[in-house]
């Protein structure tokens, strides 16, 4: 699937022929970013490799780093969308949300980009938010539904746990995220959901399924 695929594709040639140059900058600048890093990379670079000029770069993005949204958001999307498919035969939601928050954070991990991008934004949160989508929320709630999750209040909870997870980013951005304290954060999330202590400690610490079969978590 490509950048622009994620997006509706529109009917009209102009409008195609438009969303075929944002599309080549996305890539352009994916590719130097990470080769080189955010920072070393310049816009002009970035219309150089994709081709196009700067008043068509200015024409959908306001800066480099509103480029690196969109980028991400799409591998968000993909994320959101194996893990759907790798979670949908367990029947335990403990089990699921673990495995999703350990891949999750694993991802981050992995992805430069991501996790600059966390460090760097004043909008952590809503990356974050980005990445679990309405999954988390589905997950949760099915878990409260099934009496194996205390039932919160959903306003409070969701900017709670984002805020968690975004703080722990941060926080580690210098050092990394280490397989320990993805474990961690997973056992803390399953205790605040209401799971006993030793029940969550296991969860969180049982071998994390892959993706896919010889496919490494990164991005």
């Amino acid at each position: 699937m490509s950048l622009m695929e994620v997006e509706q594709r529109p009917a009209s040639r102009v409008e195609r022929k438009r969303m075929e140059a944002r599309a080549r900058i996305l890539e352009a600048a994916e590719h130097l970013m990470r080769a080189n890093g955010f920072e070393a990379v310049k816009i002009q670079e970035i219309t150089d490799t994709a081709d196009v000029g700067h008043g068509t770069f200015y024409t959908h993005f306001k800066t480099k780093m509103d480029v690196l949204v969109p980028i991400l958001r799409t591998k968000a999307h993909r994320l959101t969308e194996r893990l759907d498919d790798l979670t949908g035969d367990m029947k335990d939601p403990a089990e699921i949300v673990s495995v999703c928050v350990r891949h999750l954070l694993t991802a981050i991990a992995n992805d430069p980009l991501w996790s600059w991008f966390l460090f760097k934004s004043d909008l952590p949160m809503e990356q974050i938010r980005e990445a679990t989508g309405e999954s988390a929320k589905r997950d949760i709630q099915m878990g409260v539904d099934a009496g194996r999750f205390i039932a919160h209040d959903g306003a409070t909870l969701e900017p709670f746990l984002l805020g968690a997870l975004a703080g722990v980013i941060r926080d580690k951005f210098e050092t990394g995220l280490d397989q320990q304290t993805i474990d961690h954060c997973a056992h803390l999330l399953l205790l605040i959901l209401g799971v006993q202590n030793e029940e969550a400690l296991t969860l969180s610490r049982n071998a994390l399924p892959p993706l896919l079969p010889g496919e490494q978590v990164s991005l």
